[in-house]
């Protein structure tokens, strides 16, 4: 059952990177980590109080994508990587910075379905009530990136007011 539960872990924290890719998390240096540095996932799954069959069942769906949330989580971070290397480059270049955003673009449809074809596998095995759970959980996370980026844009209005004199 340990053996299971780190094999568990390792594939969630891996789909937890994609999660966050999907996400469109921009913080430099946390790609593929998650909100919470890669116990995003497996604290939503917690939350849902997973039977043994139920937790078996979804790590063995989070198994057979291994390899393509691998590949996708690493063009994530290379895309990244290229569009911010882009944008701080001596000298601009709009394409430059347009085309490095347009990778960045493409692979993050590519994450986005590949988490809705993984999500699709799992809602089967969870029953109504966790489904249900599991909303209500998708939309709190939703409402706190709203509540995050508002003080966000709050304190950039602060900071320019604050300057602009």
């Amino acid at each position: 059952m340990r053996a299971l539960r780190i094999v568990m872990a390792v594939v969630i924290t891996v789909f937890v990177g994609i999660g966050s890719v999907f996400a469109g998390s921009q913080e430099s240096g946390n790609e593929g980590k998650g909100a919470h540095g890669g116990r995003g996932f497996l604290n939503v799954l917690e939350k849902l109080a997973l039977s043994a069959d139920q937790e078996k069942e979804i790590a063995s769906i989070l198994t057979r994508h291994r390899d393509e949330i691998g590949k996708t989580v690493s063009g994530m971070v290379a895309a990244k990587q290229g569009l911010r290397e882009a944008m701080t480059a001596d000298g601009f270049s709009e394409s430059v910075v347009r085309q490095a955003a347009q990778r960045v673009s493409e692979q993050e449809v590519q994450a986005a379905v590949l988490r809705a074809r993984i999500a699709d596998e799992i809602k089967p095995v969870l029953s109504a009530e966790q489904r249900d759970k599991l909303k209500m959980l998708a939309n709190r996370r939703t409402d706190k990136a709203k509540s995050a980026f508002d003080a966000w844009v709050a304190n950039l209005d602060e900071w320019i007011a604050g300057h602009a004199r």
